[in-house]
């Protein structure tokens, strides 16, 4: 099945977005403080917590992932592995910059 959507670059923005919009949710859903969501991130880089914070945002990942196996959209998902190998590097820098 030949789709538009079925490219690498669209995985990579697709997977680079959806952990931003799901650490806002998070934020938004979690968070009831007067503290703006960039505020509050730089925050939990000073608190050294960022990392926690986007290991859990790149979870929604996965759920896209098998959505582009089971629709037969291999470049895309192949593009949301690279996005979330971006995160993954991201974190460990995190970690490490204590």
């Amino acid at each position: 099945m030949i789709c538009k959507c079925n490219k690498q670059i669209v995985g990579i923005l697709i997977g680079l977005v959806v952990p931003v919009v799901f650490s806002i949710l998070l934020f938004q859903g979690r968070y009831s403080g007067d503290l703006g969501f960039w505020d509050f991130v730089k925050t939990m880089f000073r608190l050294q917590s960022l990392g926690k914070l986007v290991s859990v945002s790149v979870l929604p990942n996965l759920l896209i992932f098998f959505l582009a196996i089971w629709t037969e959209r291999l470049l895309a998902a192949r593009g949301i592995v690279l996005a979330t190998l971006i995160y993954a590097l991201a974190t460990v820098l995190l970690y490490f910059l204590r």
